[in-house]
């Protein structure tokens, strides 16, 4: 009984997280689709800039050289800030580990209104998901935790079965990924024991809802645990193991955290992209050159993660 509250007070919290405004960005430009267009109605907040942390030391240049070329894949990114910035590092952080041609686009509303059901259900974001599924090119759907009936129900999300069943129609070789983020409000709880124990509990049956939509449109539907880096990164801090990372709020590039509202910073955003490129490559951290401008090893904090997630 203790888990099933833990997943109701998660569910419900998650409910708000992310971005609290509705800015609606959609299939925000890439390096490498320069016709996808931007439109927003408000400007995007600061603490949602792509990290210009992810860019290869040139002692790392034979590392990546050595490094077998992977072909990239079109993934499709629908949801909210709390999933945003690591989409748009994918591209950068991709190349770094030997994937050739890696493509973002990202479909984007704040807060509550990135959920799949709200998104699914807004008649504008629903037209530019199915326009850009259309093509018949997207390779991988993420999409990000919660919508209004998995937190009523627990066990069922509607939204993202038909959004799968959309996109595999276009795509029968589509996979379905869906993301697990952090608490918001992280100034709420006093250690990252506290902060994390609501989204731990719900994790197992995110995997859950994960493998019974999967067994029900018949494909490769995958859960993975991006919040778990940014709870690896709060536990660096009260461990007092970086030098440069060292307050749980405050500049992007000093602390976990760059607002109240719990939106990553540069250490937590480059240690989840990781974590996004493992579940959409099969990348090990472990294997990645170093990158960014980091005193803590990136890859061993997403590789705790993902020990995490697995525990």
């Amino acid at each position: 009984m203790r888990s099933r509250g833990l997943f109701i007070i998660a569910i419900v919290l998650l409910a708000a997280s992310a971005c609290g405004q509705t800015t609606a960005t959609t299939a925000a430009p890439t390096t490498t689709t320069p016709s996808t267009t931007s439109v927003a109605t408000a400007d995007a907040p600061v603490t949602e800039a792509r990290s210009t942390s992810t860019t290869a030391d040139p002692d790392d240049a034979a590392v990546e050289s050595d490094t077998d070329v992977i072909d990239g894949l079109e993934v499709l990114y629908i949801g909210h800030s709390f999933g945003r910035p690591f989409a748009r590092n994918l591209e950068t952080t991709a190349e770094l580990a030997g994937v050739e041609g890696h493509e973002q686009h990202i479909i984007f509303q704040g807060g509550e209104n990135g959920a799949p059901q709200a998104m699914w259900e807004a008649p504008e974001q629903q037209a530019l998901i199915e326009e850009r599924l259309d093509t018949g090119t997207v390779d991988v759907v993420i999409m990000i935790c919660c919508s209004q009936e998995f937190r009523e129900t627990l066990d069922s999300d509607q939204a993202i079965v038909e959004i799968s069943q959309y996109a595999l129609e276009q795509n029968p070789d589509t996979r379905i990924g869906l993301a697990m983020p952090w608490i918001d409000y992280p100034d709420a709880y006093p250690s990252v024991d506290e902060h994390r124990a609501a989204t731990d509990a719900a994790w197992p049956l995110f995997r859950q809802l994960a493998e019974q939509i999967g067994d029900e449109v018949d494909a490769e539907v995958f859960a993975f645990y991006h919040g778990a880096a940014v709870y690896e990164v709060r536990d660096l801090v009260e461990q007092d193991r970086s030098d440069d990372v060292t307050m749980l709020i405050g500049p992007r590039d000093q602390a976990v955290f760059t607002d109240e509202k719990g939106h990553a910073g540069t250490l937590a955003q480059d240690v989840g992209t990781l974590v996004w490129l493992h579940a959409i490559y099969g990348i090990d951290p472990l294997d990645m050159p170093a990158f960014g401008d980091h005193d803590v090893d990136v890859g061993e904090l997403a590789s705790a993660a993902l020990e995490h997630a697995e525990a």
